[in-house]
Protein backbone atom coordinates (compact mmCIF):
# COMPACT_ATOMS: atom_id res chain seq x y z
CA UNK A 1 0.00 0.00 0.00
CA UNK A 2 1.19 3.48 -0.81
CA UNK A 3 1.45 6.20 1.79
CA UNK A 4 -0.48 9.44 1.57
CA UNK A 5 0.81 12.56 3.29
CA UNK A 6 -1.10 15.77 3.82
CA UNK A 7 0.21 18.80 5.64
CA UNK A 8 -1.64 21.64 7.28
CA UNK A 9 -1.21 24.20 10.04
CA UNK A 10 -3.61 24.46 12.97
CA UNK A 11 -3.16 27.25 15.51
CA UNK A 12 0.52 27.65 14.61
CA UNK A 13 1.24 23.92 14.80
CA UNK A 14 2.28 22.03 11.66
CA UNK A 15 0.38 18.78 11.28
CA UNK A 16 1.37 15.98 8.94
CA UNK A 17 -1.41 13.48 8.33
CA UNK A 18 -0.11 10.05 7.36
CA UNK A 19 -2.37 7.42 5.78
CA UNK A 20 -1.26 3.97 4.71
CA UNK A 21 1.93 2.06 5.37
CA UNK A 22 5.27 3.52 6.42
CA UNK A 23 8.06 1.16 5.48
CA UNK A 24 11.45 1.13 3.81
CA UNK A 25 9.84 2.15 0.50
CA UNK A 26 7.55 4.92 1.73
CA UNK A 27 9.54 6.36 4.66
CA UNK A 28 11.64 8.57 2.36
CA UNK A 29 8.44 10.47 1.52
CA UNK A 30 7.82 11.00 5.23
CA UNK A 31 11.36 12.24 5.68
CA UNK A 32 11.02 14.75 2.83
CA UNK A 33 7.68 16.03 4.13
CA UNK A 34 9.03 16.55 7.65
CA UNK A 35 12.24 18.14 6.37
CA UNK A 36 10.18 20.54 4.25
CA UNK A 37 8.22 21.63 7.33
CA UNK A 38 11.37 22.06 9.41
CA UNK A 39 13.15 24.00 6.66
CA UNK A 40 10.15 26.34 6.46
CA UNK A 41 10.68 27.16 10.13
CA UNK A 42 8.02 24.95 11.69
CA UNK A 43 9.41 23.57 14.94
CA UNK A 44 6.13 22.53 16.54
CA UNK A 45 5.16 19.41 14.64
CA UNK A 46 2.45 16.80 15.06
CA UNK A 47 2.59 13.62 13.02
CA UNK A 48 -0.93 12.23 12.90
CA UNK A 49 -0.72 8.45 12.51
CA UNK A 50 -4.43 7.79 13.04
CA UNK A 51 -4.78 6.44 9.48
CA UNK A 52 -1.43 4.69 9.43
CA UNK A 53 -1.85 0.94 9.13
CA UNK A 54 1.77 -0.11 9.53
CA UNK A 55 5.16 1.34 10.34
CA UNK A 56 8.57 -0.26 10.49
CA UNK A 57 11.99 0.58 11.89
CA UNK A 58 12.77 2.80 8.91
CA UNK A 59 9.81 5.01 9.75
CA UNK A 60 10.77 5.04 13.42
CA UNK A 61 14.26 6.17 12.43
CA UNK A 62 12.84 9.02 10.35
CA UNK A 63 10.58 10.11 13.21
CA UNK A 64 13.39 9.92 15.76
CA UNK A 65 15.74 12.00 13.60
CA UNK A 66 12.98 14.57 13.04
CA UNK A 67 12.28 14.71 16.78
CA UNK A 68 15.92 15.48 17.47
CA UNK A 69 16.02 18.16 14.78
CA UNK A 70 12.80 19.80 16.02
CA UNK A 71 14.11 19.87 19.59
CA UNK A 72 17.42 21.35 18.45
CA UNK A 73 15.35 24.10 16.83
CA UNK A 74 13.57 24.86 20.10
CA UNK A 75 10.43 22.89 19.35
CA UNK A 76 9.20 19.33 19.54
CA UNK A 77 7.48 16.61 17.56
CA UNK A 78 4.48 14.68 18.83
CA UNK A 79 2.75 11.65 17.42
CA UNK A 80 -0.95 10.89 17.48
CA UNK A 81 -2.24 7.33 17.28
CA UNK A 82 -4.71 4.98 18.91
CA UNK A 83 -4.28 1.77 16.93
CA UNK A 84 -3.06 -1.24 18.93
CA UNK A 85 -0.52 -2.23 16.25
CA UNK A 86 1.11 1.21 16.29
CA UNK A 87 1.01 1.31 20.10
CA UNK A 88 2.78 -2.06 20.23
CA UNK A 89 5.63 -0.82 18.03
CA UNK A 90 6.16 2.32 20.10
CA UNK A 91 5.95 0.30 23.34
CA UNK A 92 8.33 -2.46 22.27
CA UNK A 93 10.93 0.07 21.15
CA UNK A 94 10.46 2.29 24.20
CA UNK A 95 9.70 5.27 21.96
CA UNK A 96 6.41 5.94 23.72
CA UNK A 97 8.62 7.36 26.48
CA UNK A 98 10.67 9.46 24.05
CA UNK A 99 7.94 11.09 21.96
CA UNK A 100 5.05 13.13 23.26
CA UNK A 101 2.19 10.72 22.41
CA UNK A 102 -1.46 11.69 22.17
CA UNK A 103 -4.66 9.80 21.39
CA UNK A 104 -6.38 12.81 19.84
CA UNK A 105 -5.03 15.46 17.51
CA UNK A 106 -6.68 18.28 19.44
CA UNK A 107 -4.79 17.33 22.60
CA UNK A 108 -1.52 17.31 20.67
CA UNK A 109 -2.20 20.76 19.20
CA UNK A 110 -3.01 22.21 22.63
CA UNK A 111 0.22 20.79 24.06
CA UNK A 112 2.31 21.83 21.05
CA UNK A 113 1.19 25.44 21.38
CA UNK A 114 2.91 25.49 24.77
CA UNK A 115 6.24 24.07 23.57
CA UNK A 116 9.06 26.56 23.66
CA UNK A 117 6.65 29.44 23.23
CA UNK A 118 9.20 30.60 20.69
CA UNK A 119 8.69 31.53 17.07
CA UNK A 120 6.92 29.02 14.89
CA UNK A 121 5.48 29.77 11.49
CA UNK A 122 1.73 29.91 11.13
Amino acid sequence: MEVQLQRRVVEGVAILDVAGELDIYTSPKLKVAIQDLLSEGHTRLVVNLMKTTYLDSTALSVLTAALKQAREGGGDLAVVYNQPQIEKIFSITGLHDVFPVYRAEGDAVIAAREWARGPSKT
